[in-house]
């Protein structure tokens, strides 16, 4: 879990350890040995934001004592979640490493042993929108290969760095008007793509659509685009262009993914819905590609929820098993 707050005018994140993670790594220091069950690569865990790691997370009454609370000062607020890998290499040093990304888009390396931060990378451009409204609340997530993670910014980027020294493999946008739509849900990896949700600002800075972007992990290229408004037109689009506005996808689990059969399901806001193109208000199960819509749930007093900005989508579906959702 994390805290934030502010000392003496500066932010700090009061790192309160994951308990299963942590409790995790202890055990696994005593019998000597590593394994992936114990990474805690993106929000929830898993690309299903099940929260329900592989491996046990071990925590006894025994040893619950052995939980610590460190307090970390950082560059920015985190308004989002860490993920965590054991033993990777950084700096040419194999560390437990704990990953944030601030309000602005800084993504930070935190040593989970000592709190250190090990790298910060800054994003370009950061300059001109700190301070500002202008932000993301995404949390990053690690590749499968254990050397990279993937960030957004506010200018509505994302990046892909490497865990060893913090470089920039590459960087794609997400939106075409980052002023007007912003990165607010976790970034998730799924079968070597990125998925990334796009929605609005608070007070609703129309016009903005939201937005699933499927990205392709090795060279950034945005594979394909689904929009939630003027969703006949398969690619990332100027706001202005589409007649509808507003319908973010903005819960704090962003796309939950169907583990068996990839398939993609998003809750949207306040919206206009016909059922055809736009799909404000409204629970879609997407494809893997994010390119047609299998299924969708929008309440019978769909058009009241619009009027009252009674976001339907305030909040991610949650997968209970294979085609049962909540």
């Amino acid at each position: 879990m994390l805290r934030v707050g502010v000392v003496s005018g500066r932010p700090v994140l009061l790192l309160l350890l994951l308990l299963g993670v942590l409790i995790m790594r202890i055990a696994a220091q005593r019998v000597g040995r590593y394994n992936q069950a114990e990474d805690w690569p993106q929000f929830g865990s898993d690309a299903a934001s099940s929260g329900a790691p592989p491996g046990a997370s071990r925590i006894t009454a025994a040893n619950v004592t052995l939980l610590t609370r460190r307090q970390v000062h950082l560059a920015g607020t985190v308004d989002a979640s860490a993920i965590y890998l054991h033993r990777v290499t950084v700096n040419g040093s194999n560390r437990d490493v704990f990953f944030v990304t601030t309000s602005y888009g800084k993504s930070i390396a935190l040593d989970a042993d000592n709190g250190a931060v090990l790298w910060e990378y800054t994003p370009p451009g950061f300059a001109t929108w700190a301070g500002t409204a202008q932000i993301t609340n995404s949390t990053p997530v690690a590749d499968r290969d254990r050397q990279h993670i993937y960030a957004a910014a506010p200018d509505g980027t994302i990046q892909k760095l490497a865990i060893a020294d913090r470089h920039v493999l590459w960087n794609t946008p997400v939106t075409l008007v980052p002023q007007r739509e912003k990165i607010a849900s976790p970034l998730k990896e799924f079968r070597g793509r990125i998925i990334a949700v796009t929605g609005g600002y608070n007070g609703d800075r129309s016009p903005y659509q939201g937005h699933v972007a499927i990205l392709d992990a090795q060279s950034g290229k945005i594979l394909h685009a689904w929009n939630s408004l003027c969703g006949d037109r398969a690619s990332l689009i100027q706001p202005e262009s589409c007649g509808s506005s507003r319908s973010a996808i903005w819960g704090r689990a962003g796309a939950v993914i169907d583990p068996t059969s990839g398939n993609i399901f998003v809750a949207t806001g306040n919206g206009p819905y016909d059922g055809k193109t736009d799909w404000g208000d409204s629970v879609i199960e997407l494809n893997p590609d994010a390119t047609r819509v299998l299924g969708n749930y929008t309440p019978a007093d769909n058009f009241k929820l619009k009027l009252l900005d009674l976001d339907l989508g305030s909040t991610s579906p949650v997968l209970l098993s294979s085609g049962i959702l909540a």
